[in-house]
């Protein structure tokens, strides 16, 4: 097979290919015996016309149709030894097959753009470290009191504190219910916290009884103009109640596990806290890392690339809801974090090439397996779930992402930033 690659921009290929007529003498032999099968020949019974025959009726036919049949394979096998990674399919603008020629094609391709890296194994960063303090434990604390607080009917006025429960029944705006928006034994507690419009959503509920019907607006950003709106509900109160927290002793870690005191459970929760927090932190970072890789790698997208992308994030879109969406509002407000993606893809891909970074399949095994003997109960539901290919394809890729962020960790010249509570409190008050 003869391949002339010729470049029109850093993206756009014309590929000429030759295939000389003995690569498809298999096809060939193949074509002519299904269609023996099938012709239907004055003097001969169906499947008994010689192949001879065949051959010299209608084998320039039978032989061109086979050998555009392996189009397909052919331009995947290109795809594959000259490592072109299609945007979309080829394009064919020429196709011939003759005994003489064999099968001559030229096509028109866009594909992933070759990039050249800088700085990979360069980087400045800063990692930020959360260090857990007692107002962190004191908020886990209190939450678990929370998860395991009793309720108690109330006959009584509602109050900031209590829980309502109640059935919601949305209105037109002419106060008319909507068929099929009412959202019966709802629960929601009464508690105010920083924000101005959650707290006037809250006190809509205060001073309300069993038995009682009030009309309550919720705000929401509407989908299609990204412009706030209100909901009216109508809301009859089924219950009101009020939750009483266990006290924080000895008994109290007993019933939440095995836990011998109160200290054994504050242990515990305190790694669970150092953990999740590192986890997250470990993620801001791998963002902090991306954003400079994209930054100090300048490079264009091919404009089909990003449109292809962004058609595949609307289908999406479309599949998770009813509602109508618009179209050219999501292209534009996504547009920005589908460059930024795409560029991140095509850097990992080619770092991965340049260090031979690579991801064996016995490590997607041992992860999975770890993940199972992690979570007894549900090991069978896991091994299962990654037996789909589409599954454990995306858990490669997540697993592939890892690994390259760890090469560039350990490349990295890294200086560690100490992040408290206050830090966070001071930070949330400038963005304010």
């Amino acid at each position: 097979m003869d391949v002339n690659i010729v470049d029109k921009s850093n993206w756009e290929k014309t590929v000429e290919v030759t295939v000389p007529y003995v690569h498809f003498k298999e096809d060939f032999e193949k074509a002519y015996r299904d269609y023996k099968k099938n012709i239907k020949l004055g003097g001969f019974r169906k499947g008994k016309v010689p192949v001879s025959l065949i051959k010299q009726m209608f084998g320039n036919e039978i032989e061109a149709k086979a050998a555009e049949e392996k189009v397909t394979e052919i331009l995947k096998d290109i795809s594959k030894e000259y490592k072109l990674k299609p945007i979309s399919p080829a394009r064919i603008e020429k196709i011939s097959f003759t005994k003489e020629d064999g099968l001559k094609l030229k096509v028109f391709w866009e594909v992933v753009p070759e990039i050249e890296l800088e700085d990979y194994k360069t980087l400045s960063l800063e990692r930020e470290v959360y260090q857990v303090e007692e107002e962190d434990m004191a908020d886990a604390l209190e939450n678990l009191r929370e998860q395991n607080a009793v309720e108690t009917n109330l006959d009584e006025e509602a109050q900031i504190g209590h829980i309502i429960v109640a059935d919601f029944q949305k209105l037109e705006s002419t106060g008319i219910p909507i068929v099929g928006e009412k959202y019966e034994n709802r629960a929601i507690q009464l508690l105010k916290n920083d924000s101005e419009a959650e707290n006037e959503v809250i006190e809509q509920f205060v001073g309300l009884k069993v038995g009682d019907t009030r009309n309550v607006r919720f705000p929401r950003i509407d989908p299609q103009s990204q412009q706030q709106v209100m909901d009216e509900f109508s809301v009859t109160v089924k219950e009101v109640k009020k939750k009483e927290l266990p006290e924080l002793d000895d008994e109290f870690a007993k019933d939440l596990g095995d836990f011998e005191n109160l200290e054994e459970l504050k242990s515990k929760l305190q790694e669970n806290l150092a953990h999740s927090f590192k986890r997250d932190y470990e993620q801001k970072f791998t963002e902090k890392i991306i954003d400079e890789l994209v930054k100090v790698n300048q490079f264009e997208l091919p404009e089909p690339m990003i449109k292809n992308y962004l058609d595949l994030l609307i289908e999406q879109m479309k599949k998770s809801t009813k509602n109508e969406i618009n179209e050219e509002q999501i292209r534009t407000n996504y547009r920005a974090d589908t460059i930024r993606r795409l560029k991140w893809t095509m850097i990992k891909d080619k770092i991965s090439e340049l260090e031979d970074v690579k991801l064996s399949d016995s490590e997607i095994d041992d992860y999975i397996e770890k993940l199972a003997e992690d979570n007894k109960k549900n090991s069978l539901q896991i091994k299962n779930y990654y037996r789909n290919e589409e599954n454990r394809n995306k858990l490669e890729d997540d697993l592939s992402e890892q690994k390259i962020v760890q090469f560039l960790v350990e490349n990295a010249e890294i200086t560690e930033k100490i992040i408290t509570r206050n830090d966070l409190k001071n930070e949330s008050k400038i963005i304010v």
